[in-house]
């Protein structure tokens, strides 16, 4: 349940911690990059053919398969998207010192193409599990996340009626034993100067609108920063 000796990975700050998980500050940072499955072609965790062959590219581009033959070191953890991406963490560089990856002749999608990309700073709220990342747990420690959330009341960075996103964090190689092997889920949440300024503009909407009583704005409109 540890990261493994001598590998490093992103940069966090552990902002809180409650029951069963923590929230953290997460850096920018770099990653290569990599579709799991073809362009509008639905993933799963338990496809393991098309994880393992998303795993071999990345692995392919840090070892030498890129435009300057250079070899790189491994990193951790291997992330996995809800939108079906696999990334490897990308170390000690800017984004444009990185060798370029070699794209596959004849790609007509995205599956197996390396990208190099810049992850952007987020706060995310980030739940430890074992055993194997298969889509029933995946889904099982979703719910339970999201739960404990709810009742602690932090907020879900997400537009209301949309699917909350999720990234998945494995960090040990793939022979390590079920019972000791560190997962993790995280989903984005709103910090606490995000939670002021919603109520902030919450409250200029129903003073603008009128809802407060007060009949002499009426009229004035949404205020511009919230259309």
């Amino acid at each position: 349940m540890e990261t493994p000796e001598g590998l490093v990975g992103p940069k966090y700050t552990v902002v809180s911690e409650s029951e069963g998980y923590e929230v953290r500050d997460y850096e920018a940072y770099n990653v290569a990059s990599t579709s799991m499955s073809k362009v509008s072609e639905p993933y799963s965790m338990d496809e393991i053919t098309k994880g393992g062959a998303a795993f071999n590219a990345l692995a392919a581009y840090l070892f030498g398969a890129n435009d300057e033959g250079r070899i790189m070191d491994m990193t951790t953890p291997v992330s996995t998207t809800s939108v079906g991406e696999m990334r490897f963490f990308l170390k000690d560089d800017t984004i444009s010192d990185f060798p370029q990856p070699l794209s596959p002749e004849g790609t007509f999608n995205e599956q197996g193409l390396v990208k190099v990309v810049e992850v952007p700073p987020a706060r995310l709220a980030v739940a430890k599990f074992t055993g194997f990342v298969t889509e029933g747990e995946v889904s099982r420690q979703k719910d339970g996340l999201l739960s404990a959330l709810a009742i602690d009341g932090v907020e879900v960075d997400t537009p209301h009626g949309t699917v909350i996103p999720h990234v998945i964090f494995q960090y040990n190689p793939p022979y390590t034993i079920p019972m000791v092997r560190r997962n993790e889920i995280a989903i984005p949440v709103r910090s606490e100067e995000d939670i002021v300024k919603n109520s902030d503009l919450e409250e200029e909407w129903k003073a603008a609108s009128g809802e407060d009583g007060d009949e002499g704005v009426i009229g004035l409109g949404a205020p511009s920063d919230v259309e």
